[in-house]
């Protein structure tokens, strides 16, 4: 027997001390990058509509020409609001986390898209249609900016198509980091493995994150997630992940899977030509 704050134990929870201590300080780190952007940077409320979202519904139509048509539905729990903003205001930020103005500019400069008119509908929520005039070259840019082939792969015949989305540590880390690096000291606020790199499960992230900011945000995540409803060009033939009825899929990912990864996500759909 040791005693309490010797042995393996005792060097396990001073870790742990200081690994709670360095999140400390990168959020400090994050108010000064607030400072430094006063809201300037777009690509803020972008990622938070997908990763830092109570509930995110996206709603799409994918035809056969390649142009896709998407209905986002999105909005923030409470307690992952007022951290956001409460850090935001120490740093000179406005009050709404979620700006539809900020997300329309910012989905629009991707490569790839055509439209995006999004509106505040209350509170930290948004709702509207996003349109991509071509699937294929909005993919394509993704993956030359994760350098990994891999990440995301479409490909359409005569006779049908498939698509396959692959999300690892690796190429959701480096994904983030090139889009802007800003974007991950955003994410590193809830400590998110996705953008702080750390190797980490979801159990000992919910236990981190709770340590930090209380039990009330770690209950929000684990009831939060993302839901992608898309009809594709052909009825479905296989998904190995989610249901599918006809030419219509939905695929259900845990917020918390997201923001950990320590398991890869795997979106793959692959359809018929209609006869």
């Amino acid at each position: 027997m040791t005693s309490a704050g010797s042995g393996l134990g005792g060097s396990l929870s001073y870790i742990w001390q200081l690994r709670v201590l360095r999140i400390k300080y990168k959020n400090m780190e994050t108010i000064r990058f607030f400072k430094r952007q006063r809201g300037a940077n777009v690509l803020l409320p972008l990622v938070l509509l997908i990763c830092a979202s109570c509930s995110t519904r996206i709603n799409g139509e994918i035809h056969s020409n390649g142009r896709a048509e998407i209905i986002v539905k999105s909005s923030l729990q409470p307690v992952i609001s007022n951290i956001l903003k409460n850090l935001a205001a120490r740093g000179g930020g406005g009050k709404r986390i979620l700006d539809a103005a900020l997300l329309n500019r910012s989905i629009s400069r991707m490569v790839g898209v055509e439209a995006a008119t999004l509106d505040n509908t209350a509170g930290n929520s948004v709702e509207g249609r996003i349109v991509i005039s071509d699937v294929r070259v909005f993919l394509n840019s993704a993956a030359s900016a994760v350098k990994q082939g891999s990440f995301a792969y479409w490909e359409e015949t005569p006779y049908g198509g498939s698509f396959k989305l692959n999300m690892t540590r690796d190429t959701g880390h480096t994904f983030l980091s090139l889009l802007a690096p800003e974007l991950v000291d955003y994410l590193s606020v809830l400590m998110a493995p996705i953008a702080t790199g750390e190797i980490i499960d979801k159990a000992g992230y919910l236990e981190l994150l709770a340590s930090v900011y209380g039990p009330a945000i770690a209950d929000e995540l684990t009831r939060s997630n993302l839901v992608l409803s898309i009809y594709y060009p052909g009825p479905v033939e296989r998904m190995p992940f989610g249901t599918y009825r006809g030419n219509h899929t939905e695929f259900t990912i845990p917020l918390l899977d997201v923001l950990v990864l320590d398991v890869p996500i795997v979106y793959e759909v692959v359809w018929t030509s209609w006869r």
